[in-house]
């Protein structure tokens, strides 16, 4: 479960929805605290200003206090109330009480006495009746001194308002959490889908059905590089498996025929009693099927070994065109006996490689160029260096492969119609080349005419050359 997308999903978008929730909550909640805050901090400012103006005009009259004790007099609404939670008081540059309002005197209460800088202050004193209330004083200069003025409304009405949306977030917050999780996961579980159904398909292919594929096309753009990466994966794995049942057709085919000599000739000569010359024939026909049929175990165990990388490359200095005399001077006695002339040109070419496997790869394809040809033939075997590349080229002038044929020559066990013919070979040489030029990080490439002849190509990379 805790490996589950789904549920890392889940719980990583429901800890996000809660982070910002609660933080967008917590804004709202101070914002409306301001907002409330400064509604009250507005009015009993206003208040102050109110009755420091009246004290302006009411100076001109007469006595600045006997004014102050007539303005405080007609106060009116909510200020002429005993203990209703608007209140006003006047006092002296000392602090002493010069008037208060109505709703003040009537309790015998007064408010909190604070004597504020030049600026007026913002305070939360506790109230006449024991609550809080929101507290403005302020200093004016006047003719006759400095008096300070003082204005209080009461909180309760604000924090009974605060409380209360406290209490619908409190109630809110599960409930809408509750409901965002819900989504989130029909959300998830929706955009899960297409894994879902790639999950399906790609449980539904099996060996048996290697050959069908991910439908691409109704996959989400998240997925569909994934489909895509999974069916370039069965197309590799299809091509591998069809290799593999045909190398073992193959494999079975090539081996039945010598087991099948050997059969027949030990059926035969154990039928009835021979003389000493037909056992050794039988013997001897025998025996050529098995060499047969071992040297085609061999290249096939050369073969595994190479694929699964358990042969170790030997990798040392060779200089190519020293190899390549050494692999003409073993074949120049078969060419020659067939009236084909082998030359070799080129330059000198250092490279680090394995030597023996080299030797199979170069011996391989100039007997080839021997063995396909025609009398009076020639093999040209050319060395030179180019592009970080040791090249070496064997071209023949013999019967040449059609364009059909070229791209399986290098598939294990394969054999053009014409060798066929000519009953030559396992089928399993220019397989053996191409791995073993393919493990040194070569290539190689064939160009051929049929009718006029082949030219194998062979690259080996310069730069793993010692120094």
């Amino acid at each position: 479960m805790f490996n589950s997308i789904k549920f890392k999903l889940i719980i990583w978008t429901l800890v996000l929805f809660a982070v910002v929730f609660t933080g967008l909550e917590l804004i709202l909640y101070y914002k409306l605290e301001s907002v409330a805050i400064g509604f009250v901090d507005s009015h009993i400012s206003s208040e102050v200003g109110m009755l420091s103006s009246l004290a302006a005009t009411e100076e001109k009259h007469g006595q600045l206090v006997t004014e102050l004790y007539e303005i405080t007099g007609a106060a009116s609404g909510e200020y002429a109330e005993k203990l209703s939670g608007r209140y006003f008081q006047v006092l002296d540059h000392e602090g002493k009480l010069i008037t208060n309002s109505p709703s003040l005197y009537l309790a015998d209460a007064t408010l909190p006495v604070i004597i504020p800088a030049s600026e007026g202050v913002y305070d939360v004193v506790e109230g006449p009746t024991g609550g809080p209330i929101r507290l403005y004083s302020k200093a004016f200069e006047f003719e006759a001194g400095t008096y300070i003025f003082q204005a209080g409304d009461s909180l309760d009405d604000t924090y009974m308002l605060l409380s209360s949306f406290r209490r619908i977030i409190l109630m809110a917050y599960p409930l809408v959490f509750i409901a965002c999780a819900f989504g989130v996961f029909i959300v998830i579980r929706w955009s899960l889908a297409p894994l879902r159904l790639f999950s399906k398909k790609v449980s539904e292919i099996t060996e048996e059905k290697l050959g069908e594929r991910v439908d691409t096309g109704i996959m989400c753009a998240e997925v569909r590089p994934l489909a895509e990466s999974f069916n370039t994966m069965l197309k590799s794995l299809e091509h591998s498996f069809e290799k593999q049942k045909q190398f073992l057709s193959d494999a079975s085919h090539e081996l039945r025929t010598p087991t099948s000599i050997i059969k027949s000739y030990c059926d035969i000569t154990l039928n009835k009693s021979r003389t000493e010359d037909e056992y050794k024939a039988a013997i001897s026909k025998m025996g050529d099927a098995v060499n047969r049929m071992a040297e085609l175990i061999n290249r096939l165990l050369v073969i595994s070994r190479l694929d699964t990388k358990t042969v170790q490359l030997e990798m040392k200095p060779v200089e190519v065109m020293g190899m390549i005399k050494g692999v003409v001077r073993l074949i120049d006695v078969t060419a020659k006996n067939k009236d084909i002339d082998i030359t070799i040109t080129g330059e000198s070419v250092n490279i680090r490689a394995d030597k023996e496997g080299l030797l199979e790869v170069f011996t391989n394809l100039v007997e080839n160029g021997v063995k396909y040809n025609r009398s009076g033939g020639r093999v040209d075997v050319t060395v030179a260096s180019g592009n970080g590349n040791a090249i070496v080229t064997v071209k023949d002038t013999g019967m040449g492969i059609t364009a059909a044929e070229q791209t399986k020559v290098f598939d294990r066990f394969y054999r053009v119609d014409s060798s066929r013919e000519q009953s030559v070979g396992s089928g399993l040489g220019l397989a053996i080349v191409s791995t073993i030029v393919a493990a040194h990080g070569g290539r190689i490439e064939l160009e051929s005419i049929e009718g006029q002849g082949s030219t194998f190509t062979v690259y080996l990379p310069l730069e793993d050359a010692g120094s």
